[in-house]
């Protein structure tokens, strides 16, 4: 066995040597036995003694195990000492102190320091914080036109630094790891880091005051800007609210309304904000909650007040546009999340529905509706019908538990703006949800003149707007300004932005006023002229309508001897003043004063979709009830304006 073991290699080499002699020879030469011939080849070949390049192989591997020994050893040294001789938090992500303590470093340690790894970033990264740039309280937006400043922060590891005569480190780490590469090198941090803040010491006494200043560091450089969160338009994101931009202050004299008003509503959230009134409110049970409805014609300035309100008393201000919210869901997430003191601004309130409805022959809230009386709580956060077939939409019943109901915070004040106030259900501006009503009207004469005093006064205006305003001229001009502006006609926006056209003259802003007001004067009686004709074809239109729910309800026959009695009543003059002046006959029936009352309502809300006039009143709508008094389901679907139906008449 051994034999034949033995033969085999020889075999193989005969077998070689017989094919090609020079390939046995190469296979010979370098069999793994033979060392000498390994160390002729290292040192003939690549000039390396093969003796001290093992020996050299053995001190490195030998220093490397020692060296992880080491780091072993430190590391156990560190986290000793960092749990025995330091203090410590931490600050996760998400939290706004995070990024405070990341833009005091940037601003006030790594420029002194000169550190030489560092993350760069600029304004075109979408950031709450993006006004940190530098060391100023204030923007110049003028220079940011062509190119955005870079701004710079402590990227992954540990930064040292002094505060207070205690030694400091805030470690930025990385939720990667890198085994090969240190982590300042590898990536940049994206802002979703958490921070470890350390003080040598046992107390956290510095760690405090250390993150208070950071706060107060923040808190001066957003001193000239107010910081608005609007929702997301992704409902499903963890966080409903997202910094958009800050704004600058806007002073509230710039908000032209009645004066008299203006100092009553400042005087009311001043009070509100004290802390006394909220231990008086919380002693007696009483929601600590503060509402205020903002109504006007578009370009009064609603938006604008609750701008300046939130930076008068220095609350962010929380913007929530109705018509996006698409479910009551969407509106409960984003109160849920709201901070305890803010402004909430709720911009077009009517967009929730119109008034809710009556149930169909209930006497009870047909006399209630009449008497003016307001239901509990329970009532208004029933269900809501008068929203019909869309499910997108936020409810008015939504709303209403998001404002007092039992989830909802307290601390907050909400504003609530719309165009029509005489659609807005008297559940939502009931007092405990509404407050106060503050009508936004057109400017006065007064406010022109204090207007126009703003635009072109020497001290907040450029060079060019100026230089030809000498002394008193100034006043003069304003007087003679506002003497040509009738008063509780044009809105404060179509104002100022005449004065923006003619900025860089005021003798030519005077000279051109009479001809512009009597411009607008004329657009304005035309628009009112034309919305009088489309009124006057909706009702007719509305009549017929109200006739075809009449047919559905009593039968043809019924219907048509109903209609007959009604021409004689009504005749053929002017179709609603008719049917008002009729309505009040005695010998009408039912089904008569049900029809007038539903042509009424939807004529109504017709004129104000289409006039946006908030003196147009809106009827309260009233189901159509049988003979008899018992209830059918009888369908009140009328297409509003704008609809397919209309517009192909």
């Amino acid at each position: 066995m051994a034999s034949s073991s033995a033969s085999l290699p020889d075999l193989t080499q005969a077998v070689i040597t017989a094919a090609r002699p020079s390939i046995y020879e190469i296979i010979r030469r370098f069999q793994p036995t033979n060392i000498a011939f390994l160390k002729a080849f290292f040192s003939t070949w690549l000039k390396l003694d093969l003796t001290t390049l093992a020996a050299a192989l053995t001190i490195f591997s030998t220093i490397s195990g020692v060296a992880r020994v080491v780091q072993g050893l430190a590391l156990k040294v560190y986290w000793y000492f960092t749990k025995f001789f330091t203090a410590s938090v931490s600050v996760a992500p998400s939290d706004k102190l995070n990024r405070e303590i990341l833009n005091w470093l940037g601003a006030q340690v790594l420029t002194r320091q000169g550190t030489r790894i560092l993350t760069a970033r600029t304004e075109s990264v979408p950031s709450p914080y993006h006004w940190m740039e530098d060391k100023k309280t204030e923007r110049n937006d003028l220079l940011l036109d062509k190119r955005v400043p870079i701004q710079y922060l402590p990227t992954f590891g540990t930064t040292w630094f002094i505060f207070e005569k205690n030694v400091f480190m805030v470690k930025r780490i990385s939720p990667r790891l890198h085994d090969l590469i240190p982590d300042e090198y590898a990536s940049a941090p994206d802002g979703k880091e958490p921070l470890v803040v350390m003080v040598l010491g046992r107390s956290v006494a510095p760690l405090k005051r250390f993150l208070e200043m950071t706060r107060e560091f923040a808190d001066k450089q957003r001193e000239a800007f107010i910081t608005v969160h609007a929702a997301r338009s992704d409902s499903y994101s963890s966080k409903p609210w997202d910094t958009t931009i800050l704004r600058p202050h806007r002073p509230l004299d710039t908000v032209h309304f009645d004066e008299k008003t203006k100092a009553e509503l400042v005087a009311d959230i001043t009070n509100y904000l004290n802390p006394v009134t909220r231990r008086f409110y919380t002693a007696r049970g009483i929601p600590y909650r503060r509402g205020y409805l903002l109504h006007g014609t578009p370009g009064t300035g609603k938006t604008s007040l609750s701008l300046a309100l939130s930076g008068l008393f220095g609350l962010d201000l929380y913007l929530v546009h109705i018509p996006s919210i698409r479910r009551d869901t969407e509106l409960e997430k984003l109160f849920t999340d709201l901070p305890p003191r803010c402004i909430v601004l709720l911009e077009d309130i009517d967009a929730v529905g119109f008034k809710r409805r009556p149930a169909i022959g209930d006497p009870a809230e047909e006399e209630k509706g009449e008497s003016g009386e307001d239901s509990n709580d329970d009532e208004d956060n029933s269900d809501d019908r008068n929203l019909g077939k869309d499910s997108s939409r936020c409810t008015l019943s939504g709303l209403l538990n998001v404002l007092d109901g039992v989830t909802s915070q307290e601390g907050r004040i909400v504003l609530m703006t719309t165009n029509h106030v005489k659609k807005l259900d008297k559940a939502l501006v009931r007092p405990g949800r509404i407050d106060r009503t503050i009508l936004l009207g057109n400017i006065s004469p007064r406010s022109a003149e204090l207007m126009f005093l703003r635009m072109y006064n020497p001290g907040e205006m450029a060079p060019e707007t100026s230089m030809f305003l000498k002394g008193g001229d100034l006043e003069k001009l304003a007087l003679q300004f506002s003497s040509q502006i009738p008063d509780n006609v044009l809105t404060p926006a179509q104002l100022q932005g005449y004065l923006l056209n003619h900025r860089s003259s005021a003798h030519t802003a005077v000279e051109k006023i009479q001809e512009w007001v009597d411009e607008e004067k004329r657009k304005k009686e035309a628009e009112k002229q034309r919305n009088k004709q489309v009124a006057e074809w909706r009702r007719k239109k509305k009549r017929q309508k109200a006739l075809a729910v009449l047919a559905k309800t009593m039968g043809t026959d019924g219907a048509d001897k109903e209609a007959g009695d009604l021409k004689k009543v009504t005749g053929t003059g002017s179709a609603m003043g008719n049917i008002e002046n009729a309505s009040k006959e005695s010998t009408r029936t039912s089904a008569d004063r049900e029809a007038d009352k539903i042509a009424e309502e939807v004529e109504a809300e017709e004129l104000a979709a289409s006039a946006n006039d908030e003196k147009l009143a809106v009827g309260e709508v009233k189901p159509v009830t049988t003979g008899g008094g018992g209830t059918e389901g009888v369908s009140t679907d009328i297409p509003q304006a704008g609809s397919k139906d209309e517009s192909t008449g």
